[in-house]
């Protein structure tokens, strides 16, 4: 070898062995700070009610949270009024990938996963307080995870109120002044269950078109949170509200699940954290909002009547045995029941 030929060689493995340090440093400084380069995101979420409604203010409150933890990575687009769908088309918008995420009612989903049906189980959760212990708890986490393998991640479980009974032509007083009314209900299984149970004739409807059911008398009573007797101003309508309790109407905060996992780790945890967060306010926020709402209703001409202990007995001993019921179908449920039940006064 010449002694040029030894030189050039020298400064070539010199150069060679320069490119593979800086290239490892650069590997280096990826390494470090890629995740804090993570693209931003900003996720659609849509949802089926008014922006008086609860399931409005939790998606306000998740967009607030996970703005602020994210320190804006991620932002959140909130569609409310049905722009993106009613209850079951944003579900499947969900699972499917059309729609990123949404405030949903539980019951749209027990089809998919029937241990959603625990969360609803007649006079099963006796207080708002005792909702919000059990939203957040091992029981309800164990409910949600099957929504996984549907494409869907159960993000946080809010409430949209408790349900109670409005009906047009007069109150009900007696469990005898039930028989025979056509009452909406959601459409869903243990409703239908539930409600027959009662001696009402249960007539699955769609959100969307419960107003103008009561109104043309196509509907004679409908099973209800105040919340929405107030958005939708079912009020114009039905002008006797029993505040019977029967069960909350919670909703998840669901995201498309390819959705999420494409996101950074750092995304993720800010979305989590501020889905733990909000649970609590938000729930407890409805039961202010009941309050609220009730002398509303009265102003604007709503006859709201307590119910007697005897109705009350009679309603719980008529409903009792479809409880049993579905207890026996999963383990989730049955799990769930017993968490709800230690909370009972």
């Amino acid at each position: 070898m010449s002694h040029r030929q030894a030189i050039e060689g020298g400064f070539m493995f010199r150069c060679f062995r320069r490119m593979l340090v800086s290239g490892a440093a650069f590997a280096a400084v990826l390494g470090v700070f890629g995740p804090a380069l993570a693209a931003d995101v900003t996720l659609k979420l849509g949802h089926a009610v008014f922006e008086s409604h609860p399931n409005h203010d939790a998606a306000v409150r998740f967009k607030e949270a996970v703005e602020r933890e994210s320190k804006g990575s991620v932002k959140i687009q909130i569609y409310p009024s049905r722009q993106l769908g009613d209850v079951k088309e944003l579900m499947e918008g969900v699972q499917f990938g059309t729609v990123d995420m949404t405030v949903n009612a539980t019951s749209a989903l027990s089809t998919l996963v029937p241990a959603t049906d625990a969360l609803q189980l007649p006079f099963m959760i006796g207080s708002y307080d005792a909702f919000a212990k059990l939203a957040v708890s091992p029981e309800a986490k164990a409910v949600a995870a099957g929504l996984e393998k549907h494409g869907m991640i159960a993000l946080a479980l809010y409430d949209g109120g408790q349900r109670h009974f409005l009906s047009v032509k007069k109150p009900v007083a007696a469990i005898e002044d039930f028989k025979g009314l056509k009452t909406r209900i959601a459409p869903n299984r243990l409703f239908l269950d539930t409600w027959r149970a009662v001696g009402v004739n249960p007539t699955p409807l769609n959100y969307g078109e419960v107003y103008s059911a009561l109104e043309t008398g196509a509907l004679d009573a409908v099973e209800i949170n105040l919340t929405s007797i107030d958005s939708e101003k079912y009020y114009e309508v039905g002008k006797n509200v029993s505040l019977t309790g029967h069960y909350f109407w919670p909703s998840y905060l669901l995201i498309n699940k390819a959705k999420f996992d494409g996101l950074s780790a750092e995304q993720k945890a800010a979305i989590r954290k501020a889905a733990d967060e909000t649970v609590a306010p938000q729930v407890m926020a409805v039961a202010e909002l009941d309050k609220k709402l009730i002398n509303e209703l009265k102003g604007r001409g709503v006859k709201i009547t307590e119910p007697s202990k005897e109705l009350l007995d009679a309603l719980k001993q008529r409903t009792r045995p479809v409880v049993e019921t579905y207890v026996k179908k999963s383990p989730e449920i049955a799990a769930f029941v017993a968490a709800a039940e230690k909370l009972r006064p």
